[in-house]
């Protein structure tokens, strides 16, 4: 894919752009075009480095208007949009919110310095388009890159509709903030069992807190503080199908297998989480349950509506997909088939996939990596459940735009600075506003004694973080997670961080502060050590962030509230080369708040432009290093496969019972949570429920056979990514064959097979064998096979 450096356009050069995105078709070239009535040069930038910042009191305020008019909302309580497309809180307090500082560069001047890079990253990403959307100060601003879809000659804007993914997770605890709120209706509070209101777990060993040996609680679930076992593959599905139409499967888990007990005091929830999808979908559950409607429909009354978020969806129908007047973004995926021959090459004097030859590979290949292709959306969106959308969609489901999303984040980061102010709550009059209010007395809860501290804790459906951090809270045992980052690229930014071989230094320091060298004055030769000025240099500021990773789409979201500044990225591929929202996002959100954070003490314009173009440079050398440790990981994987499995051999034609087929049935773990596998053309293929995914079964190899391999037989239905990542599904969760490795088991030689082992949860504790193992999947009999 090729990109096309495009300059910011204004508006009435809208429809030109549009005619011109038919040349995305040939060129796949990507456009990048921001919202705004004002145009800033790369030049006129390169003279503003040499000016010096000026305070308010001596410089005019520049002000820079949006060119984007959205209608005002007939909710008394929702945000109100002034001619200028500044928010305002149709509140009484609104007056009382800290006015828009002057700051050494506009939001304007930073779009356009960083622009190169965000273009650059979804680039090497191998992205198709991605909509941004900045809220500063009350003031919107919207970038749009590339295409709706492959194919599609038209660029997206705010308006366009992409999956969120993950980042459905805050409006959920939103609409449970609501409910807690509500205590003489609901008769629930953060600190109620789970039990309490899902009876069917009373006593289910899977809601047991190992940490205290005390039951999960409702507040458990928001921040991800659970002992459940990890159970995406069991319902993940690499062509985008979510098999857990209700809340059955999760419940019927939690009641069969152990605790996880990796955590084993609530001090190692400071650094991390126990990330389940499976924590939501209790939480939607428990909203059926207490309010006696559809948890979607809860949510659109109690949070969409108010906000005006007409264009967000739950539980999406073809009827809605289909409906000419809104645009949804396709669904992608990302192949490096192209490279994957030579890559398989980079092998040492030992046979092993050499990270050195890998990334020689990639500075051959670089910029033809990635190729984009278009997949079928996920179902984690659609309204597939015999009620309505999946539980699950309210982990990963929910559907929106820039635009919509700004409304619901104003919205927190005014209730937020609303608490910190100490106003009247009288002015929290909405339930929606009184139901935040309440969710962010949660987190500052789980917060105390000290929210300021450089805790990276997951609280009330938000990450969380102190910003900027020093060396030493970075570099802190257990290590926290980098401010920012997300998911799979939280992982990755630290492996390439940790990484050695990529040639130039990583100085990766978003929201890190640098360690203070001593200076040595050259005409006196006497040491000094520099004297800070300004309290900006330490002063914390509370985080909140999330990202989104699902088949077809990524996306983020960083909010600082004390900045009143918001950055929402959405994109339509899910990118397993590079996250390009994740560290888009990352990189605008550091630039903004270094911004701020200068104009506090007076630094000149030069220098605040150093540092941003300092932060593009680490930016991109950050995005090369992750896509070879990606390369690396995935010719490892291809390599482990090849070389320890074989696919099955095929029965002589004509031939009646085959071995094969003695390993074909249903095995069930517990009660709605089953596996079939059939004899099809091309050998044993494995489905999840019966449905969906064809995982075709290899052996292992016979050199790699236990002793007693007349006993046991180990195959996996671990898949190439080939084939896998045009369905959508090949991140890092799918990069251990072992994962995926299934071993039967049968009593005496020529027996039946009594079904398999498959530890999915990757659990390091297991000690049983045979089947009395919690993983273990009994083979049923056809008296008991239930269709």
């Amino acid at each position: 894919m090729r990109f096309l450096s495009r300059a910011f356009a204004v508006a009435d050069e809208v429809f030109g752009e549009c005619m011109a995105a038919a040349k995305l078709v040939v060129s796949r070239a990507f456009g990048f075009r921001h919202g705004s009535t004002g145009v800033v040069h790369e030049e006129a930038i390169g003279k503003r480095a040499t000016d010096r910042y000026q305070p308010p009191s001596e410089a005019p305020r520049h002000h820079q208007q949006d060119s984007v008019s959205l209608r005002a909302l007939d909710n008394p309580f929702s945000l109100k949009v002034s001619a200028t497309s500044t928010l305002i809180d149709d509140t009484p307090n609104s007056a009382t919110l800290p006015k828009q500082p002057s700051l050494p560069l506009s939001v304007e001047e930073i779009l356009t310095i960083t622009k190169p890079t965000i273009e650059k990253l979804f680039q090497d990403s191998g992205s198709v388009g991605a909509s941004i959307g900045v809220l500063r100060h009350g003031q919107q601003h919207f970038v749009n890159l590339g295409a709706q879809g492959l194919g599609v000659a038209t660029l997206p804007d705010k308006d366009t509709v992409y999956l969120i993914s993950s980042m459905s997770k805050p409006i959920i605890s939103s609409a449970v903030g609501i409910i807690m709120d509500d205590f003489s209706t609901y008769h629930l509070q953060f600190d109620t069992p789970v039990s309490a209101v899902l009876s069917e777990l009373v006593g289910s060993p899977g809601i047991l807190k190992t940490y205290t040996n005390q039951e999960l609680t409702i507040g458990d679930l928001l921040d991800l503080r659970s002992s459940f076992q990890w159970m995406t593959n069991l319902w993940e599905s690499p062509n985008g199908d979510v098999p857990w139409k209700t809340i059955d499967p999760v419940t019927s888990l939690l009641q069969h297998l152990p605790a996880n007990d990796t955590y084993t005091s609530q001090e190692g929830f400071v650094y991390t989480r126990n990330y389940s999808n499976e924590c939501f979908s209790l939480l939607a559950t428990i909203i059926e349950r207490k309010t006696g409607k559809c948890w979607a429909e809860y949510v659109r009354k109690k949070v969409l509506e108010p906000l005006g978020m007409h264009d967000t969806f739950i539980g999406l129908t073809e009827a809605e997909r289909n409906n000419l007047s809104r645009t949804f973004a396709k669904s992608h995926s990302v192949q490096v088939t192209g490279v994957m021959p030579e890559l398989l090459q980079c092998t040492d004097a030992f046979e092993m996939i050499c990270r050195t030859k890998i990334a020689e590979c990639f500075d051959r290949h670089y910029g033809h990596v990635p190729q984009p292709v278009e997949i079928l959306p996920s179902q984690a969106s659609s309204g597939a459940g015999p009620v309505g959308p999946s539980p699950l969609a309210a982990a990963a489901g929910i559907m929106s735009t820039t635009s919509d999303l700004l409304k619901f984040y104003s919205k927190m980061i005014n209730a937020y600075n609303r608490r910190q102010q100490q106003q009247n709550s009288k002015f929290v009059s909405s339930p929606l506003e009184r139901g935040i209010d309440h969710l962010f007395s949660h987190i500052e809860r789980r917060l105390s004694p000290n929210p300021f501290s450089s805790t990276c804790t997951y609280t009330g459906g938000w990450n969380t973080v102190t910003v900027p951090m020093t060396p030493e809270e970075r570099n802190a045992s257990p290590r926290p997670r980098w401010p920012g980052a997300d998911g799979d690229n939280a992982r990755r930014l630290e492996s390439a961080i940790q990484s050695k071989v990529h040639g130039d230094k990583l100085d990766y320091t978003f929201f890190v502060t640098k360690p203070e060298l001593h200076v040595l004055d050259i005409n006196t030769e006497i040491e000094h050590k520099p004297t800070i000025t300004d309290s900006s240099e330490t002063k914390k500021h509370l985080a909140l962030y999330h990202g989104g990773n699902m088949v077809g789409a990524t996306s983020f979201c960083w909010l600082l509230p004390d900045h009143e500044t918001v950055v929402v990225v959405l994109c339509n591929t899910r990118g397993f080369l590079l996250d390009a929202a994740n560290l888009s996002g990352m990189l605008l959100a550091e630039s903004l708040f270094r911004a701020e954070s200068d104009s506090d003490s007076h630094h000149d314009t030069g220098a605040v432009i150093e540092k941003l173009n300092r932060a593009c440079e680490d930016t991109e050398k950050m995005a090369k290093a992750i896509q070879i440790d990606y390369l690396y990981e995935l010719a490892r994987y291809e390599h482990t496969l090849a070389s320890r499995f074989r696919e099955l051999a095929s029965p002589p034609e004509g031939a009646s019972e085959t071995e094969l087929d003695r390993f074909q049935g249903r095995y069930e773990l517990t009660k709605d949570v089953f596996i079939t596998i059939t004899g099809e053309k091309g050998g044993l293929i494995l489905r999840l429920y019966g449905t969906g995914y064809r995982y075709l079964l290899r052996e292992l190899r016979e050199e790699n056979m236990p002793e007693n391999q007349g006993l046991e037989k180990a195959m996996t239905f671990a898949q190439p990514m080939a084939e896998l990542i045009p369905s959508g599904v090949g991140g890092t969760n799918r990069l251990k064959v072992e994962d995926f490795v299934v071993v039967f088991k049968r009593d005496k030689l020529a027996g039946e097979w009594k079904g398999f082992q498959w530890n999915f949860a990757r659990d390091k504790t297991l000690s049983k064998q045979g089947d009395t193992n919690p993983y273990f999947w009994r083979r049923m009999k056809e008296e008991e096979d239930v269709e």
